[in-house]
């Protein structure tokens, strides 16, 4: 047989199916039709590296199984082209943004077509084409008509060095990703697009589609939805005791009302602001707000970042539960476009606000107990026959007076570990009736006092020594003993519990009551309390369900129950060239004016300098004969606008032009999206399944309002790959220079032998480093493949083969497994499953046509170039890529003979391979008749013989 030349081979069936048009789709056949999807790539100047090819091939896998299953496929390329890494370069070098995106699209068109993907490249797409940038500014339009585009003055990150405005994902530790410059506030009108709007929506969708649970995770963190109350603080002047006005706060925990003890308000608060005049430390405040001014979101909301604030003195709130005076502070922790800009602070009931309190010393009250009822079929649970007494109760946590340890009770026949616990009785201070429980229970007499350890817990549970049930409300003490002085214990006592001292290092294993466990370890370290329990400290309102209690004292403060979302409207303006620019002008007579439709695309103008103003403008803003227009309304002068779309803007819907990528007269025809979209199947890298997920969801969600699409989401399906990180597990990187480039590999080895590896390296949804030496061993597999082909024969000779039977059992198996494991993305396990199944194959004499066929079918989708020639080589005259996909018989996925164990005393010794259904007689004869069991029997009668069917035979001698 001749030599797997991969060169050839490639280069040949690449050139025919671009002749054939084998992957061209169409609309409206009579097949259902498969809407697979990648993201598209952005062209860089280095060209594609292996990072890249792992999502493609992965999809391509799919598509091609979806051709075979007898669906109508559209697998679709285009180039995101768009962007600040071109114009960082035009900039760099001088050259034409257009002139760089050329050749670095030839460059990707080149690799991607070398490597075999079946993309139909009648629908390839260019987000820089104006044709297709006509209708990324016509869309923006609709968004203005209907009041979802507004232009609004705001504070943006700046980039001083790259002179250009920053949107949040390009700040990367309070720096500009691009160049590293610590970025600056400044304020700049900007265009929005109103994404809130269709918040609520974009949460609860989410129900409705497939995607991996940590996408909707990612995608609700985003958007942030949060259902709450918004509460009045009125603010007093504390010296005139005079309002001066009021604060309205969002809380998602109104149950915790009484347990307000400050108020929290973001730096850029316009309360601050207007009035400075009345606080005593106006220059303290004014330092604090330029220092916040500094800080990007994400360091101020970073939960492990220490908390700071500066009081607003001379001014407090009133809380509206309890009429108490609370200071007022500023803190960056509190962001203002989150909820009202305000906060109030519980900090028993909230770690950051527990952390700032314990920081600035300020009042901790407890309002929510935790509640702990005996488990569930324990002698502790409650018993409804019984009565239920409440009783007060107090923990003794009482240290050693020299050692480590802690004095505690072993409760004997009740099973109970416990600390000193006692009744506080009618009267009785609690400091009190814990020194008497320490002495009556343990008989210790010298007791020092030292602290209030966290607030009440509260426990159900059966009481045996007392025969009722209790619901004890309980508070823990911490006390240390000055010296070992003790008198006799009372019997009554002693009959109940005995006093041991247990090692600090013991006590969590010691106690066995989860109520004294968390008494435990808020003694060791005291934490706020965020979870569920009983309300209690809250006056009227105690002892009501939390969830009803949220509405009732909302309601009771003059409150009301709303709906919050994180996400904020989304900043659509950049000042630089390298983008779609907005189609709008600035007129002096009537304002803003939007550029008729017909006048579209308003196209990029061609300049020298590429470089941002030292105003912060785009470089449009100095080509007076592009600005200088006419207004559309009036033909008086005006200005066009200068500033630039986002990288994003032609991202959210080119999945769409996709459907209809040569029309002229809409974005695409209304019978192709129907036919065509949602996409059903979408992969991509977890990088962006939030934010590009979230935009291009939107937009979806606004066509299909306007009944311009025909679903109201996008993407039926998402799911997501891991990165190929370079050699040591760092990611790959222009910079570092450890980028991987396919071209030497295709060349060397082959596109069939990369593809295999890159599905085979490890599982998909994993990151994985690469390492080039590994392909050797795909391209072995690729090889042991190509050589299977002298083994072919009839089908007459192949049922002589002894082997024969299990192949065809492993063939089915194998169809299977494959076909399971592409659907559930395990490719790696899938090309397993065929090294297996080569490796059956290798030690057989002869294949059948119909068996090599199969596998090749089966390995098409991974490998297309040289399963495409062997197909041809074994006699078929039509494409693989046409042919149906295998199917298997679940009643020959199981063998008829099995292979049984022979054990002699414990020990396996050999096996032998029988017929499925052999007796029990037979099987014990067989074993004992077999030379390893006659050389270990040396003569004698086993005292035993078991058979475990079809599986072991066990000899004991």
């Amino acid at each position: 047989m001749s030599e797997y030349n991969h060169k050839a081979i490639e280069k040949k069936w690449q050139e025919k199916w671009e002749q054939s048009g084998i992957y061209t789709a169409t609309e409206n056949s009579k097949k259902k039709k498969f809407f697979g999807l990648i993201e598209f790539p952005y062209p860089s100047g280095d060209g594609l590296h292996v990072g890249h090819i792992r999502s493609n091939t992965a999809m391509d896998i799919i598509c091609r199984k979806r051709r075979a299953e007898g669906f109508e496929v559209l697998y679709p390329i285009g180039w995101d082209a768009f962007g600040l890494p071109t114009e960082n370069y035009a900039i760099k070098t001088g050259r034409n943004p257009n002139e760089v995106t050329l050749e670095n699209t030839d460059t990707f068109r080149r690799q991607l077509k070398a490597l075999g993907f079946s993309f139909d490249w009648s629908r390839e797409v260019d987000t820089t084409d104006p044709a297709y940038y006509k209708w990324t500014q016509w869309l923006f339009l609709q968004f203005y008509k209907h009041g979802l585009a507004y232009k609004k003055k705001m504070a943006i990150n700046w980039c001083p060095k790259d002179l250009i405005g920053l949107a949040n994902e390009e700040v990367v530790d309070g720096c500009c990703e691009r160049c590293g410059t610590k970025v600056e506030k400044r304020e700049k009108e900007q265009w929005m697009l109103a994404i809130t709007k269709y918040a609520d929506r974009l949460d609860k969708d989410l129900d409705t589609v497939d995607f991996l649970e940590r996408i909707k995770i990612q995608q609700r963190n985003w958007i942030g939805r949060s259902e709450g109350a918004q509460i009045r603080f009125m603010i007093h002047d504390s010296r005139i005791m005079n309002e001066i006005g009021e604060v309205e706060i969002f809380t998602t925990r109104p149950d915790t009302l009484f347990g307000a003890t400050y108020l929290v308000l973001a730096p850029e608060h316009s309360f601050v602001t207007n009035n400075l005049k009345l606080t005593t430390n106006k220059e303290e405040i004014l330092a604090y707000i330029k220092k916040t001014q500094d800080k990007t979101e994400e360091d101020r909301t970073e939960v492990s970042k220490n908390k700071t604030g500066v009081e607003l003195k001379g001014i407090y709130a009133i809380n509206p539960a309890n009429n108490e005076k609370i200071p007022v502070w500023i803190a960056d922790y509190v962001l203002p476009q989150y909820g009202t800009g305000a906060i109030m602070a519980v900090p028993a009931h909230d770690d950051r606000d527990f952390e700032f309190a314990k920081k600035y010393n300020l009042a901790i009250r407890h309002v929510i107990a935790p509640l702990f009822p005996a488990l569930k079929d324990s002698r502790d649970e409650v018993r409804p026959d019984k009565p239920t007494e409440k009783r007060k109760t107090i923990y003794g946590i009482v240290k050693h007076w020299k050692d480590d340890s802690y004095l505690c009770l072993d409760w004997g026949k009740l099973g109970w570990h416990s600390f000193v616990i006692g009744g506080v009785e009618a009267g009785e201070d609690v400091i009190e009736a814990a020194t008497r429980e320490i002495k009556e229970e343990t008989g210790y007499q010298h007791i020092k006092f030292v602290r209030k350890v966290g607030g009440e817990t509260h426990a159900s549970f059966y009481a045996h020594h007392k025969e009722v049930n209790r619901y004890s409300i309980s508070e823990a003490y911490h006390f240390e003993l000055i010296d070992g002085e003790k008198i006799e214990v009372a019997e009554e006592e002693t009959k109940k519990h005995t006093a041991v001292w247990v090692a600090e290092k013991d006590m969590a294993t010691f106690l066995n009551l989860s109520n004294l466990n968390y008494v435990w370890e808020q003694f060791k370290k005291e934490t706020a309390y965020t979870g569920a329990g009983t309300i209690i400290n809250s006056g009227a309102f105690n002892d009501i369900p939390i969830d009803e209690a949220k509405k009732m004292i909302t309601e009771s403060v003059g409150g009301k129950m709303v709906t919050t979302y994180k996400l904020r409207d989304w900043v659509f303006s950049r000042q630089r060239y390298w983008g779609e620019p907005i189609p709008m002008v600035h007129c002096e007579k009537c304002g803003i004016v939007p550029v008729p439709e017909k006048d579209l695309p308003v196209t990029l103008p061609e300049v020298k300098n590429y470089k941002p103003t030292e105003t912060g403008e785009s470089p449009l803003a100095s080509i007076s004969e592009w600005v200088n227009t006419t207004c559309p309304k009036c033909n008086g002068k005006a200005k066009r606008e200068t500033d630039t779309m986002p990288n994003w803007a032609g991202s959210s819907w080119y999945y769409l032009r996709y459907t209809d990528p040569k029309n002229t007269t809409a974005f695409a025809d209304a019978d192709k999206l129907r036919y065509w979209t949602p996409v059903d199947w979408y992969n991509g890298g977890m990088e962006h399944t939030t934010l590009h997920l979230l935009y291009s969801r939107f937009w979806h969600k606004f066509l299909y309002d306007l009944k311009l699409v025909p679903t109201s989401e996008p993407y039926q399906k998402r799911t997501s790959h891991g990165l190929i990180l370079a050699k040591g597990g760092v990611k790959m990187s222009k910079s570092i220079g450890n980028v991987v480039n396919p071209d030497s590999i295709v060349e060397t080895v082959g596109a069939d032998t990369l593809r295999i590896y890159e599905m085979f390296m490890g599982p998909f949804d994993q990151a994985i480093a690469w390492d080039t030496d590994s392909i050797a061993g795909s391209r072995r597999f690729v090889e042991r493949v190509w050589k299977l082909r002298d083994k072919l024969s009839d089908n007459r000779t192949q049922t002589t083969d002894p082997k024969a039977k299990e192949i065809k059992i492993l063939l089915h198996k194998t169809t299977k497994k494959v076909g399971e494991d592409i659907e559930a993305m395990k490719f790696n396990t899938a090309i397993s499953a065929m090294m297996i199944f080569v490796s059956e194959l290798e030690k057989t004499e002869s294949i059948s046509k119909a068996t090599y066929g199969t596998l090749l079918q089966l390995l098409a989708p991974f490998a297309p170039h040289f399963t495409e020639e062997l197909w041809e080589m074994i006699g078929h005259a039509d494409s693989i890529h046409l042919e149906p996909w295998p199917t298997y018989d679940p009643k020959k996925l199981v063998s008829d003979t099995v292979t049984i164990a022979v054990q002699i005393n414990g020990k396996m010794r050999t096996t032998f391979v029988a017929n499925r259904s052999i007796s029990e007689d037979d099987a014990k004869k067989t074993a004992l008749a077999l030379p390893e069991s006659i050389k270990w029997l040396d003569g004698k009668e086993p005292k035993k013989v078991i058979y475990i069917v079809g599986k072991i035979v066990s000899i004991v001698i």
